[in-house]
């Protein structure tokens, strides 16, 4: 069958809006862990670092590099693999630390479906990274 709106050529564009749009997500996201930093911080304990504080600063700054990787498109591949990453601790998360700080499962799910098509396909276009 025919494709109804044959605009395969604007494919590229359509990477670079999901790009900038997690870079946002993730941007905002760091920005809401920042404002609730001395509620959730308490909450957090790993076995190897006691300190909440710690893991929650390493993990603000771990998601404005990403976005900032994916808004740039400097390195997709490599911040899709890291936001996979953060998803999936931030999904496993969710259930032990229910606070208004972390998205719901549905969102994270959808960045990490977001995150694993960037990994695949690329950068797209008014990116650092070189095309496919």
């Amino acid at each position: 069958m025919l494709n109804l709106f044959p605009l395969q050529f604007l494919s590229l564009i359509a990477y670079t809006l999901l790009r900038i749009v997690i870079g946002i997500v993730f941007l905002h996201q760091a920005r809401k862990q920042g404002i609730t930093f001395n509620t959730i911080a308490p909450q957090i304990h790993w076995p190897i670092i006691k300190n909440g504080k710690i893991i929650l600063t390493l993990i603000i700054i771990c998601e404005c590099i990403i976005g900032g990787l994916f808004i740039l498109g400097l390195f997709t591949q490599v911040a899709a693999i890291m936001s996979i990453g953060l998803g999936m601790k931030l999904l496993i998360w969710h259930k032990r630390f229910p606070n208004g700080s972390i998205p719901s499962p549905l969102s994270l799910i959808l960045l990490l479906a977001i995150s694993a098509s960037l990994f695949i396909t690329g950068a797209g276009i008014l990116a650092f990274d070189l095309p496919i």
